[in-house]
């Protein structure tokens, strides 16, 4: 993800890069590894990709240094990188408190030297290693390659990237959980009258009416959904449901993916959330896809990746899903996936031509 607004942070100042990373991730890590890759330029630089991983066992450092220091950060070109470990992971016994951690126990020592010589060897520079048992205002940070360097985190809310992203209208979560429920199952109780309700449009002949050429009728009703939220305008249930049943046909759902990129964008997204928290399986995989890549295209992995895991629970074959899976595990720009949702619509269009000539 890169940096909003094009707020500013300086490199050499740590504790202003720590404050800046649940802005930067869209929620607050815990025991984590995360990865801030910059296209460095002295001490400032801009931040080209941002990646959080669960801090490993012993037994996976050497994977995760290896997928690191040859995937994503070399296929965006990232010529430094800042890596900040959180809290202290699996199979390391050092204190996570940072009164306890005096110097040589900070966590995860092999796994900072590991990450140390691969990206030297990617031609990365490592521009600070820094450790802190939580990201918090107040919270001590210390570095792994100078005892001196340490000191306090200044409040996230209250940095130039806190204060920027609030003027932007972005939420930052105060964990990757309170994200997940975001994007999580209303209730199940609406889950089951939906499914059942879906059920009995299908078999009244809706499917049958799409299949009979409707499909710009089902294009049509996605749209107008999107343009009353937009306005502000409640959907009862019967809209949603319909809206839904138009989306399961896939080249509704391909040529939805182009409002991710323009003035539609926003509401569009707003029905797309709404929508998965009440869709049943498998309809919520379809939205889950357009919520998915409506988030990966404002650079917002986090939320992509919570949306993704909403459609491989669904559907784990799912190939919108599977793509952007990829993508995002391949450190792909979300300018990149653009250009793959243009080939996609077009695909779905050519399709409607087809069957209606």
């Amino acid at each position: 993800m890169t940096t909003p607004l094009n707020a500013r942070i300086h490199i050499g100042d740590a504790g202003q890069v720590l404050a800046a990373v649940p802005h930067l991730l869209g929620f607050t890590p815990s025991d984590s590894l995360v990865l801030l890759g910059l296209h460095a330029t002295g001490d400032a630089g801009a931040f080209g990709l941002t990646l959080r991983m669960d801090l490993p066992p012993p037994e996976h450092r050497r994977a995760l240094t290896e997928y690191l220091s040859t995937g994503p950060p070399v296929r965006r070109g990232i010529t430094g990188a800042i890596v900040v470990l959180v809290g202290t992971g699996p199979g390391d016994p050092r204190p996570q408190e940072e009164d306890a951690a005096e110097e040589g126990q900070l966590p995860q020592p092999e796994l900072v030297a590991m990450l140390r010589e691969g990206f030297a060897e990617a031609g990365i520079d490592v521009l600070h290693e820094l450790w802190a048992p939580r990201i918090e205002a107040g919270a001590r940070w210390r570095c792994y390659d100078d005892p001196a360097c340490r000191g306090r985190i200044p409040d996230p809310k209250r940095t130039v990237l806190g204060a920027a992203m609030a003027a932007s209208g972005s939420v930052t979560f105060d964990s990757r959980e309170e994200l997940q429920r975001l994007v999580a199952p209303e209730s199940e109780r609406i889950r089951a009258r939906w499914a059942a309700r879906l059920a009995a449009m299908i078999e009244d002949g809706e499917q049958a009416r799409r299949e009979g050429g409707g499909v710009h009728r089902d294009v049509e009703v996605a749209l107008a959904g999107i343009r009353r939220t937009a306005a502000g305008e409640a959907l009862t249930e019967d809209d949603q449901l319909r809206i839904l049943l138009a989306l399961s046909d896939h080249r509704v759902r391909d040529l939805c993916l182009g409002l991710a990129a323009g003035e539609w964008a926003r509401p569009a997204e707003q029905l797309w959330l709404s929508l998965v928290r009440k869709a049943p399986e498998p309809e919520v995989a379809e939205v889950a896809a357009l919520l998915a890549f409506s988030a990966y295209l404002r650079g917002e992995g986090a939320m992509a990746s919570v949306a993704l895991e909403r459609v491989e629970s669904s559907r784990p074959e799912h190939v919108l899903g599977c793509l952007l899976r990829r993508a995002l595990d391949s450190g792909i720009s979300p300018t990149e996936i653009a250009e793959i949702a243009k080939d996609t619509m077009t695909d779905a269009r050519l399709m409607i031509e087809a069957e209606e000539s």
